[in-house]
């Protein structure tokens, strides 16, 4: 037995360090892409060509227009990356279920998806542009947070169907247990469900979804199956213990402030670089690279931070958990299990989870959960 653990978790270190290199991959090359896009002229001349197609009056069509074909392109440009990552790396490992048919579809579902949210963002964020271009960074943070908190409302009942099947947890023990459980913990939600995951991947999960009216508890049919039901009741002790402390509130407060600071930090560079690079106005979208380029660079700064943020919370989670359960065993036995079936690197080097890791390592999350 121990054989096979020190295999299995050679495997978890192996995919680990493929995904960082992917990840590293990944930056590089949308940094070389908003490059060559701002800098080829090649987003000028697609947004003035649209300009003058659809005239002053239709400048939010244009816009628009200018948004579908800039996003499409750039999945074009990642999808040889995007189909090694997702779907050749996940069948190496063993922990992909998909055909290439089935996961094409889902990329381009996915892609569909990403068009039409990408299109409101930017025809909202480049609407305030337009109108006030001194305080537009204000107002868009606003809109973000309202914007995820509809997308976070609605992902359950419109979002996650198209890829998932999901259904009301068959009466039982379990059922009874998680109601009682939401129930003395003062959360409303408005059901369990069978998150059907095993046509597709062989891991296992499990999560609080949806907000107000749509919040829900899913089950994944890969954890039903294989785990006890103290062992379930233990991760969804973990996720109460999130609620019981507020970390919903604490993420909108942190995600807020750093919205406010990126987009504060885009209009410094649009309003110092925009003219450089030939444009009259910050409002003329041929700049988008420049500004999703000063946010993404801004989101590479500060998530060590925001992680750090993360992995604290989720300490105060596990430990909220182990005082409910008045064990740590259950616990434990979930994490030990989810890791060696998702093939979780249980000791990532400090410097990649302090960069990468919105969670603490399993084993760092084990050892606090056993010394409480």
């Amino acid at each position: 037995m121990s054989g096979q653990t020190t295999a299995r978790e050679q495997l978890a270190k192996e995919y680990d360090a493929i995904h960082n290199r992917l990840f590293v991959l990944q930056m590089v090359l949308v940094a070389l892409l908003l490059a060559l896009y701002q800098f080829t002229g090649a987003s000028a001349t697609l947004a003035n060509s649209l300009a003058a197609r659809f005239g002053d009056g239709l400048w939010w069509a244009a816009n628009a227009s200018y948004t579908v074909i800039s996003v499409f392109g750039f999945s074009a440009c990642m999808f040889p990356l995007s189909y090694y990552s997702g779907h050749v790396i996940e069948h190496h490992y063993e922990l992909s279920n998909e055909t290439f048919g089935e996961w094409l579809a889902d990329f381009v579902k996915s892609l569909l998806i990403d068009l039409v949210l990408a299109t409101i963002l930017f025809s909202v964020i480049y609407a305030l542009l337009r109108w006030m271009p001194n305080f537009w960074w204000l107002f868009a943070t606003v809109f973000y947070i309202l914007f995820g908190v509809v997308l976070s409302t609605l992902m359950p009942v419109v979002i996650m169907p198209l890829f998932h099947k999901f259904e009301p947890l068959e009466e039982g023990d379990l059922t009874q247990a998680v109601r009682e459980m939401m129930e003395e913990a003062g959360i409303k939600v408005v059901g369990v469900f069978k998150w059907g995951l095993q046509d597709k991947t062989n891991t296992a999960n499990a999560a609080f979804a949806g907000f107000g009216r749509t919040k829900r508890i899913i089950l994944g049919d890969t954890l039903l199956s294989g785990y006890t039901q103290e062992e379930i009741l233990a991760i969804l002790a973990h996720e109460v213990g999130h609620y019981k402390n507020r970390d919903t509130l604490r993420l909108m407060v942190t995600s807020s402030a750093l919205a406010l600071a990126g987009f504060y930090i885009s209009d410094l560079c649009l309003n110092g670089l925009s003219g450089w690079l030939g444009f009259e106005s910050i409002a003329n979208i041929g700049a988008a690279p420049l500004f999703i380029f000063s946010l993404f660079v801004f989101s590479l700064v500060s998530m060590p931070f925001a992680n750090l943020h993360s992995r604290q919370r989720e300490f105060a989670a596990d430990a909220y958990a182990v005082e409910k359960l008045g064990s740590h065993d259950a616990l434990v036995s979930a994490f030990e299990k989810l890791a060696d079936q998702n093939l979780s690197n249980k000791e990532p080097a400090a410097w990649v989870e302090f960069m990468l890791h919105s969670h603490p390592s399993i084993s760092r999350r084990i050892e606090r959960a056993r010394s409480q």
